[in-house]
């Protein structure tokens, strides 16, 4: 036992709805993780007195994300207004530092994690387990000079669709859709989707982004049902494909978070089973993980191709599989 006699500890936003709900599942099922906050660890990092720790996302937090900006090579004391896109790359180079220096058993291995926070990274672990993947390469603006095209363009570092960009040009046409919002030349999360046309707005909005790395994706046009494009949330807990939400929009970006809707799985009846072994083959590539959601693609054929994943993917509201809540999928597969 450890020195606290606390088996299962917690790194987070102590005020986050994760925390929260996970420490009420928890304690539901008999178990009060120790609990310790990501500003204050990042003030004075040490090794925490548990044996297994849940490592949570570090996000919504201003005051953690200056400490972290500032350990990862950025100016101290940034104040990002809420929602503003800025300092990414340091944000992670900060990240990376704080995961390398946990160093200690947990839910998902620090270092899986920082793979996970890096699109490029992941990208090329797909592709050489053999998983079939949208082509990509890391962005430049010359590869946007051509005569035509069409790309998804992410932050290598984002998450939660922060900064996705769908381009397309035709001649001298160009078109840019993205839940950005832009005021006094300064980039914002929206949860609006918006479309850009005019060549200063568009030219603003890469300038900013591709400097601070960039991933450039085939834009797949995907599976259409009547709720429209259609895409899956798959929570794969210890090796086996578990929670899964139907995603559907009428814009090129499904997440939830956006006003998109939930679809209904018997739709995808004929697709599902292949989209979960895809999902579970994406989720072997980081065997140190007990649980990772991964986004599947679906073509207009349905055939699953991976997207993402994310090593904070379990936040799934309302969401049961064999009756459990994800928390609960998770703590009881640990203590399994």
């Amino acid at each position: 036992m450890s020195p606290s006699g606390n088996r299962l500890g917690l790194l987070g936003n102590l005020e986050n709805r994760r925390v929260l709900e996970y420490v009420r599942v928890a304690e539901r099922l008999g178990r009060r993780p120790a609990c310790f906050a990501w500003k204050d660890w990042l003030r004075d990092p040490r090794p925490l007195p548990v044996e297994r720790l849940r490592i949570e996302s570090p996000g919504e937090d201003a005051e953690v994300a200056a400490l972290l900006i500032q350990a990862g090579g950025g100016p101290s004391g940034v104040e990002l207004e809420h929602g503003e896109i800025a300092f990414l790359a340091e944000y992670h180079r900060g990240f990376c530092w704080a995961l390398e220096r946990l160093g200690q058993p947990s839910q998902n291995a620090a270092a899986e994690i920082a793979t996970m926070f890096d699109k490029w990274e992941c990208h090329q672990r797909f592709v050489a387990a053999g998983l079939p993947r949208p082509a990509s390469r890391l962005a430049t603006r010359e590869m946007l000079s051509g005569r035509s095209g069409r790309l998804f363009l992410k932050p290598l570092h984002g998450s939660s669709a922060s900064g996705v960009c769908a381009l397309r040009w035709q001649g001298d046409r160009r078109q840019l859709i993205a839940p950005i919002q832009l005021a006094g030349g300064k980039l914002y999360n929206s949860l609006k989707v918006r479309t850009y046309e005019q060549d200063e707005h568009i030219d603003l909005i890469l300038d900013r982004l591709i400097p601070q790395g960039m991933i450039a994706e085939e834009w797949i046009p995907k599976l259409s049902l009547r709720g429209g494009a259609t895409d899956l949330r798959v929570l794969v807990v210890g090796g086996e494909a578990r929670h899964r939400v139907v995603r559907q929009s009428n814009s090129p970006m499904t997440n939830l978070h956006l006003g998109n809707r939930r679809g209904c799985e018997e739709e995808l009846a004929e697709w599902l089973g292949p989209a979960l072994r895809l999902a579970e083959r994406a989720a072997a590539c980081f065997p140190r993980c007990l649980y990772a959601g991964v986004d599947i693609l679906l073509d207009l054929k349905g055939r699953p191709l991976v997207g993402e994943i994310n090593a904070f993917g379990d936040l799934l509201p309302n969401l049961r599989h064999r009756g459990e809540c994800p928390y609960e999928a998770i703590l009881l597969r640990e203590v399994a």
